[in-house]
């Protein structure tokens, strides 16, 4: 049965691939052409896909709703975000940086990459002009009638058109990826049936999701790539062939400065360090695990949690926290800076011979700390990292994960399995004075022994988040994941490996 699944996938990729190559030949979108091939009959095709659309609009709608699609799919937060990617600005500004390096067009193509989905910003006034809702809604509440062609255009006056959330003729997303697509298949036509079938996948995201009507899409794909053709005409007859871009000058770098108490006491044996941000549901917790955890070592510790520039509870807690436990000290960052910063902090701050660090969402089990601390000696190695082999997390997310750490190995010729887990144990000379950037929270494996130390990777136990909510997704990991990807794989290359020893005094010669 599983074999036979597989085979029909393959098969139905395949014939998709066909169809989608057909399409695309026939109205010869993707070629050096700046004009459709046959343009009546293009018009006419898509004049009549509008027709159908609306005659479906309907009963598409009504089929995700009650057969309980949509509702399964609106589940899933993280696989919803991955199939509206092609449709991000964010893409957008990814994709025209690959054409820059990738391209023989360079910054020419680029700027037509940018420039053709800059296009696409018209629907925001197409939609208020329009004034067309979303499936089950109408104005600001839900319906549970269909109302596909109830229109109220222009609505609120002028101030609408910077208020039109709940409008959707066309579907902005599907019209940014398809004129995407379209950008591309111009520059590459070889891979056309790949951008156009991403751009598909994101209009039936919105389709299914119940956020448009099937004709929003539709013509948010016809829109879309019009929008391509629009600016490719428009940058062969008007634009200039040479373009130059100026340098901006770069603000200055304020210096980054770690304030500490004088140190009282033992100097601790452990320091364990914790970024945490908006955590109030686990500080209480979270605490009481660790010092019993910790306390298995038999060895002085303290425990550092950064607090990210926190905005609920956390702070107060933590205020109180320190009352009670006299291992507790606490780094409030000046404004929120990221992990890789409240890391780069807490590293700064630690005053142990080894330095662990866990997240404070209780997914990473402080109780593994006693067991993988002796491994630094066992394994004579100046770093262990945790590999969350069996992740508690949705399939969708563990299959992001397997994926991202994939490509990861594959640019930066690393063999990680794991390299974002938090659960990590330095000796500290590994991380003392490792100047990070952000997203360097992701790398440190990598980090470490570009700087000549040891590393060894583990299996550890991985929990549900305990409360609260996650701070990352895949909005906000996988672009950014990427760039910072090229960055250490650059740095990687470059980076400085020398050995120099002082010439002794004896060996001088005198005259």
């Amino acid at each position: 049965g599983a074999n036979q699944g597989a085979l029909s996938a393959v098969v139905l990729l395949r014939n998709l691939r066909i169809v989608t190559s057909r399409v695309v030949e026939f109205l010869q979108i993707g070629t050096r052409e700046s004009t459709l091939k046959w343009p009546f009959v293009s018009i006419l095709i898509f004049l009549a896909a509008m027709g159908l659309a609306c005659f479906l609009d309907a009963p598409i709608a009504e089929f995700f709703r009650s057969s309980g699609v949509e509702r399964w799919f609106d589940r899933d937060r993280d696989l919803r975000e991955f199939l509206k990617i092609p449709g991000e600005g964010a893409t957008v500004a990814l994709v025209a940086i690959v054409v820059f390096f990738a391209h023989r067009s360079r910054l020419r193509g680029a700027l037509f990459i940018v420039g053709a989905t800059l296009l696409t910003s018209i629907t925001v006034v197409t939609k208020w002009m329009v004034g067309r809702h979303r499936p089950f809604t109408w104005l600001n509440e839900q319906s549970d009638i269909l109302r596909p062609f109830d229109f109220v255009p222009f609505r609120d006056g002028l101030h609408g058109m910077f208020n039109a959330w709940n409008l959707c003729f066309p579907s902005g997303h599907t019209t940014t990826a398809f004129a995407l697509a379209a950008g591309l298949a111009m520059l590459w036509p070889r891979g056309r049936w790949v951008f156009f079938a991403a751009a598909a996948v994101t209009g039936l995201e919105r389709i299914v999701e119940n956020a448009h009507w099937t004709s929003d899409v539709v013509a948010g794909a016809g829109l879309g790539i019009l929008a391509a053709h629009a600016c490719r005409w428009m940058m062969n007859g008007v634009m200039e062939p040479k373009m130059q871009v100026m340098e901006q000058a770069t603000a200055e770098r304020l210096p980054i400065m770690v304030e500490v108490s004088p140190p009282t006491g033992t100097p601790p044996y452990l320091s364990l360090v914790i970024p945490a941000y908006n955590e109030q549901e686990n500080i209480p917790t979270l605490l009481s695990r660790v010092g019993a955890s910790l306390s298995q070592i038999d060895r002085p510790f303290e425990v550092v949690i950064v607090d990210d520039g926190s905005k609920d509870e956390t702070p107060k807690l933590l205020a109180e926290a320190m009352k009670q436990y006299p291992w507790l000290r606490v780094l409030r960052m000046a404004r929120n800076g990221g992990q890789s910063a409240a890391f780069e902090a807490g590293f700064e701050a630690a005053r142990g011979e080894v330095i662990a660090t866990i997240d404070a969402d209780l997914q990473n089990d402080p109780e593994e700390i006693p067991r993988l601390l002796p491994l630094l000696d066992e394994m004579n190695v100046d770093m262990i990292t945790g590999w969350r082999k069996e992740r508690q997390d949705t399939p969708f997310r563990r299959w992001q994960s397997r994926q991202a750490n994939r490509i990861r190995n594959w640019i930066s010729q690393e063999t990680v399995n794991d390299s974002a887990s938090s659960l990590k144990l330095y000796r500290a000379h590994a991380v003392k004075g490792l100047k990070l950037f952000n997203g360097a929270h992701r790398f440190f494996p990598t980090l470490v022994k570009m700087r000549g130390y040891t590393c060894y990777e583990t299996p550890v136990k991985h929990s549900p988040r305990f409360a609260g909510t996650a701070k990352y997704g895949f909005r906000n990991r996988a672009f950014r994941a990427f760039v910072d990807l090229l960055a250490v794989r650059w740095m990687k290359m470059r980076w400085l490996r020398y050995s120099a020893t002082e010439v002794p005094v004896e060996s001088r010669t005198t005259n």
